[in-house]
């Protein structure tokens, strides 16, 4: 090889590896072609084999950045079919199977897994070089996981990381063990799959980020993390868009409108996918765009399925099975064939056409290979053939299957963000069980239905956080930063580099913050799922305790609220009336009670305020509880979204009785007896120390006292397991974006709530005496989170906490006469009753816990 030939020749290894490196695949391409200029001129009769063996090298890179930047797949299957030429000129084997590898890769990624197979095989049969077998393994692992030959994927990556770590190839370890942990993935083990991804991400270099992203995204979407999943597919999109991965791009941004679709942004969804389809009809990659149709096609039975209405249910069905019929045989395309099947069968069955839904449903593959949103899907479709056919059986049988289907994905996850956000997965099956329990006369289904859905996302998903140095690093240092903010606005911040270094603080600690609850993904569920309560088991219990007690269970459906009512003599459904004026009520409520939380606001402004707040509340009470027959009797409210933070324990007819709030019947442990607990004082409570002190003095010389430095974050938190009482004194932010995150202020900065999780509070009656924590965000699927949501289900027995501003001079006065309550025998729901009894504006306080019996 002359000189020159040579010098070209290392100059394309040269290319190769930055390429590899930094996936900059337009450079890469544009190196490349000028390569292949510079061959022409060397070529002649003594040179050929060898400018031949430089120029496959070549055409191979052109053909493998063609293939990224999304050409027609002709286009570049023609570059390899040229490399292969000058391979075989050149004489070189080990030219031919890097020939084989790249048109495996592209037939892979065309969807001709058959082809792809033959092609990566015939690769690995003729290399020696052990570099270059790497990425040959790592595409045929992708393949065997695409695939479901799990088993055979995994014995690959293992001998590409024995490889690799021979070789100490830094660039192939991350992508090897996080394939791995896509295989973890696919086995269903979302956590472990989530620690393996991570940990690869944290050595990958940051061009390689955004397909791990992609697939991270997958992970995230099967756990229901379905806004953390379109976040990271963003992120992906940004950054394949800067080097150049167009196909590639392409897929991150169908998943994300798949995303969409899932959280009900059916709008974008259908306008994403409409775009991906028309780029990648353009680029020739016709499995892709079909897949983008499909996206487009559950966007707008989405849209037709929030509007309560069969209008659209026909066309929509017929596309989907046109579609099928598109689809056919095609190489790659299975997955088009079971989304468009299934959307075909629900479709037909919305339009009261069962026949065609269940043909659809056989025409699908087995369903233990589809993956859980698919499965619960089918269970979805069995469901509204069964009801609608008149099998109420056949029907609560699917529903049942659905959801013990859910059930064991809930209990892989042990974050309560987690566990709420799988229910997500429900939000179908559920409407299905609610609208068939709707047409009975009786109103127990209609209460089993909303028992069923509501208990399967329920409780905590562990006993015990695991020990996570790092993650508590995290939160440290984000609370340092929360601190920093907070002291620079308390110093009258004023300037604009005051103000943009306070939102910088902010900023920095919202990321370490999503950091540390990324790290919770990371560990496994040790908790189980409740059995549901029904609605005659219920009245059983009621009669055998001989309780007078009247349970609430709120139920909305489009724009109207209705309400089941049990106690021990019956149940009977009553309609509410439309949600809207409920909400809007709400809204003034909380409005009054944050301006009567100012203790500057002049007295004839109060009065009018007052004035406002007692006629809204009683509006409020008319609405919600006066045609419930509720008087004199003592109540359990189980209510969802936004109504499960309504001041209930305020309205007008509920002064002085016991009035229980939870978000799903949970029962509860009737054996507690109160005694000594734990009374803290957060910091900069005008009273928090004075009302501390009281509350510990109402308990005697066993109670434990916290204040001042003694109440910091970490006291706090290892001291409230295990004690019967738990009251804290503080400053209380509930974050609507971040509910993990609403907090307490205690001395060193904010208690999270995030902290708290995994922690042991079977024991213990929380009381917090602090603003707004008794408020939740809503998750879409329904599930309440917030700080007063984590200490549930985390098993506490009862917390108080405050729904709207609590002013300190009302909680001074309450909280003691609170604690006496209990002291003396009453339960946490009276003893808050007999606290607020005589109180001369309405007190957002709300008792949130189990129904005791």
């Amino acid at each position: 090889m002359s000189d020159a030939l040579a010098t070209v020749r290392a100059e394309v290894d040269e290319i190769r590896s930055h390429a590899r490196a930094h996936r900059q695949f337009s450079s890469t391409l544009s190196r490349y072609e000028g390569v292949l200029v510079r061959l022409d001129a060397l070529e002649d009769e003594a040179t050929a084999r060898d400018v031949a063996a430089v120029r496959a090298r070549v055409l191979v890179g052109i053909a493998a950045c063609e293939g990224e930047l999304g050409a027609d797949r002709e286009v570049v299957l023609a570059k390899l079919a040229a490399a292969a030429a000058m391979a075989l000129r050149a004489g070189s084997a080990e030219m031919v199977a890097l020939v084989h590898a790249n048109l495996g890769l592209q037939l892979l990624r065309s969807g001709d897994h058959d082809g792809a197979r033959v092609e990566l095989g015939a690769a690995l049969d003729g290399l020696v070089d052990e570099a270059e077998m790497l990425p040959v393994l790592i595409n045929r692992s992708s393949l065997l996981l695409e695939i479901g030959a799990i088993d055979e994927a995994v014995a690959d990556l293992r001998r590409c990381l024995e490889i690799a770590r021979g070789l100490g190839d830094e660039q192939v370890i991350p992508m090897a063990e996080h394939n791995l942990g896509y295989a973890q993935f696919l086995q269903g083990d979302l956590p472990a799959a989530l620690r393996a991804m991570d940990a690869a991400a944290a050595a990958a270099p940051p061009e390689h980020a955004g397909v791990g992203l992609m697939d991270k995204a997958a992970v995230l979407y099967e756990a229901g993390l379905l806004t953390d999943a379109e976040t990271a597919l963003r992120t992906a999109a940004g950054i394949l868009a800067a080097t150049g991965g167009a196909r590639d791009l392409l897929d991150a941004e169908l998943q994300q409108a798949r995303c969409l679709v899932g959280l009900a942004r059916f709008s974008e969804a259908e306008e994403l996918a409409e775009q991906v389809r028309d780029r990648a009809q353009r680029a020739g990659h016709g499995v892709m765009a079909l897949r983008a149709e499909v996206v487009g096609l559950d966007s707008r039975f989405g849209l037709v399925v929030a509007g309560d209405t069969d209008e659209g249910l026909l066309p929509l069905a017929r596309a989907a099975d046109l579609l099928c019929a598109r689809a056919g045989d095609q190489p790659g395309a299975e997955r088009v064939l079971i989304d468009a099947r299934l959307l075909a069968a629900e479709a037909w069955a919305r339009a009261g056409r069962f026949a065609e839904s269940r043909d659809r449903l056989r025409a699908l593959p087995s369903r233990s290979s589809l993956a859980l949103g698919a499965r619960v899907r089918c269970e979805v479709v069995s469901a509204l053939c069964g009801f609608g056919t008149g099998s109420r059986r056949t029907g609560l049988a699917a529903v049942r299957r659905g959801y013990r289907l859910l059930a064991v994905q809930r209990q892989q996850l042990g974050a309560v963000e987690a566990v709420t956000a799988a229910a997500v997965h429900g939000i179908r099956l559920q409407g299905v069980d609610i609208d068939a329990a709707l047409r009975s006369v009786s109103p127990d289904p209609l209460f089993d239905a909303l028992e069923r859905g509501r208990a399967t996302f329920a409780g905590s998903g562990r006993v015990r956080p695991p020990d996570d140095e790092h993650a508590a690093e995290l939160i440290v240092s984000a609370r340092r930063l929360m601190e920093r903010a907070r002291l620079l606005r308390s110093d009258g911040a004023t300037t604009d580099a005051e103000l943009v270094r306070g939102v910088e603080l902010h900023r920095d600690a919202r990321r370490l913050q999503d950091r540390a609850r990324q790290r919770t993904w990371h560990a496994g569920g040790s908790g189980g799922v409740p059995a549901p309560v029904t609605a005659r088991g219920l009245r059983t219990d009621l009669r055998a305790a001989g309780s007078d007690r009247v349970v609430l269970n709120l139920a909305m459906s489009g724009d109207r609220l209705r309400a089941i009512r049990v106690d021990g003599t019956g149940a009977r459904l009553v309609e509410l009336g439309p949600l809207p004026p409920v909400l809007e009520l709400a809204r003034r409520v909380r409005a009054d009670q944050q301006a009567l939380a100012n203790p500057l606001l002049p007295t004839p402004l109060r009065d009018v305020v007052h004035a406002s707040v007692t006629a809204t509340l009683q509006r409020l009470d008319v609405l919600l509880l006066g045609a419930l027959d509720v008087a004199e009797r003592d109540v359990f409210v189980a209510a969802r979204d936004r109504l499960v933070s309504l001041p209930w324990a305020s309205l007008p007819s509920r002064r002085g009785l016991s009035t229980v709030v939870n978000s799903w019947v949970a029962r509860g442990n009737a054996e507690w007896t109160p005694g000594p607990g734990l009374s803290v004082a957060g910091s900069d409570l005008v009273h928090g120390v004075a009302e501390a002190q009281q509350v510990a003095a109402v308990w005697g010389s066993g109670a434990r006292l916290l204040t001042g430095d003694d109440a910091s974050c970490a006291a706090v938190a290892e001291a409230v397991e295990g004690v019967p009482v738990v009251h804290v004194a503080a400053h209380g932010t509930h974050e609507p974006e971040n509910p993990m995150f609403s907090s307490l202020q205690l001395a060193d900065g904010p208690l999270f709530a995030h902290e708290l999780d995994g922690r042991d509070l079977s024991r213990s009656v929380v009381v917090l005496s602090a603003c707004d924590v008794g408020s939740a965000s809503i998750r879409h699927g329904g599930e309440p989170l917030g700080l007063t949501s984590v200490l549930l289900r985390m098993g506490a027995r009862a917390v108080i906490a405050a729904v709207a501003p609590l002013r300190d001079d009302v909680a001074v006065r309450v909280m003691p006469a609170l604690h006496e309550g209990l002291r003396d025998g009453l339960r946490p729901g009276a003893a808050l009753a007999r606290a607020v009894a005589d109180e001369p504006e309405p007190v957002p306080l709300v008792c949130f816990g189990p129904l005791v019996l």
